[in-house]
């Protein structure tokens, strides 16, 4: 704690003199910038017995004057601990004014002092920037910092809210005691995003509340980020094979897009519709058809076919072929031996 030590309030040449010899240490918190919510302790020492009980009052202040009062307290004894449960305003310089009462209610000194000047009570640290940011990893790390408070009325509880910049669409983590945070699920490749965060304190007030929202998108593009919308050739060809009784299919979209993939007779004639069916036909970036905990390896038995037409009938032995359509991009086709079953 940093003190502030003023004796009589004549000595410091100010209106309404002690009526008692004594000293006043008020001991604020060292903190830099000043606490939104601090606590201190303010010390009335060798004050005239015959003035006990005593109390001690606390007023903060936007102003040397004391026109403009942000809080005001009296607690009863020579060392009271005093501390807001309301945020002080941000930004701002703090005065603080102590003043001791004797029994008959009469002020027997009073102390001023700067405080100090409080910061925001949320800042944005990291990602931060004029353009867009780009992160490797598909669990960004985010940081931003608060004013400390004291408790109560904290600590904060933050709130940190991902929004698609394309949809609209946006995710929110609550809960989060941290300044520090790892998103915990994966985030779409190649896909810009904006975040802000909330902070809350759980025992203060609504108005209490901050929000600090990132000055710059940000885009994940991990290193094994999609970099071309592709369709694979499928595997085992021709099929069915000692490894595999069905063929699994890959492919792989730079992009959102709508996917159609389906399975054509030699004569162009629909035998099996993949997509949409066991997946939505509206498909965010990134590869498809691997086993889903991994990335290059496997084959995902939702885009596995094993003959069958949409009918449930197992088609006969032949040549077919696997069409691959997606928004924006050229069509793709690839021949499918099945050796029948």
């Amino acid at each position: 704690m940093r003190a502030a030590i003023v004796g009589m309030l004549a000595a410091l040449g100010l209106p309404g003199v002690g009526l008692a010899q004594g000293e006043i240490r008020i001991e604020l918190p060292p903190d830099t910038p000043f606490p939104a919510a601090p606590q201190f302790y303010v010390r009335a020492i060798n004050f005239d017995p015959a003035t006990a009980p005593r109390r001690v009052r606390v007023r903060m202040a936007l102003d040397q004057g004391f026109g403009l009062v942000v809080y005001d307290s009296t607690i009863s004894g020579d060392e009271p601990r005093f501390g807001t449960v309301k945020l002080l305003p941000e930004n701002r310089d703090i005065f603080v004014e102590a003043s001791v009462v004797d029994r008959n209610g009469i002020a027997i000194g009073t102390a001023r002092t700067l405080g100090g000047h409080t910061g925001p009570r949320l800042r944005i640290v990291s990602p931060r920037g004029t353009s867009d940011v780009n992160f490797l990893s598909r669990r960004p790390s985010f940081h931003w910092s608060s004013a400390p408070v004291s408790l109560p009325p904290g600590p904060w509880v933050y709130e940190l809210s991902l929004t698609e910049t394309a949809t609209q669409i946006t995710r929110s983590q609550l809960g989060i005691m941290d300044s520090v945070y790892t998103y915990p699920e994966d985030l779409d490749a190649n896909t810009s995003y904006r975040w802000k965060v909330i902070a809350r304190l759980p025992n203060g007030l609504p108005v209490d509340s901050a929000v600090a929202v990132g000055p710059s998108t940000f885009t994940i593009e991990p290193s094994d980020a999609v970099v071309k919308t592709l369709l694979y050739q499928n595997f085992p060809n021709p099929f069915p094979a000692a490894s595999s009784a069905s063929t699994c299919f890959w492919f792989d979209l730079r992009t959102a897009t709508h996917v159609e993939l389906t399975i054509l007779d030699i004569r162009g004639h629909l035998i099996r519709t993949m997509i949409p069916g066991v997946l939505s036909s509206q498909l965010t970036p990134g590869r498809y058809g691997r086993l889903r905990d991994l990335t290059s390896s496997g084959c995902d038995p939702t885009l596995a076919w094993d003959g069958t037409a949409d009918n449930g009938r197992v088609v006969p032995a032949g040549v077919y072929l696997l069409r691959f359509r997606a928004d924006g991009e050229a069509e793709s086709v690839k021949k499918i031996l099945f050796l029948g079953r």
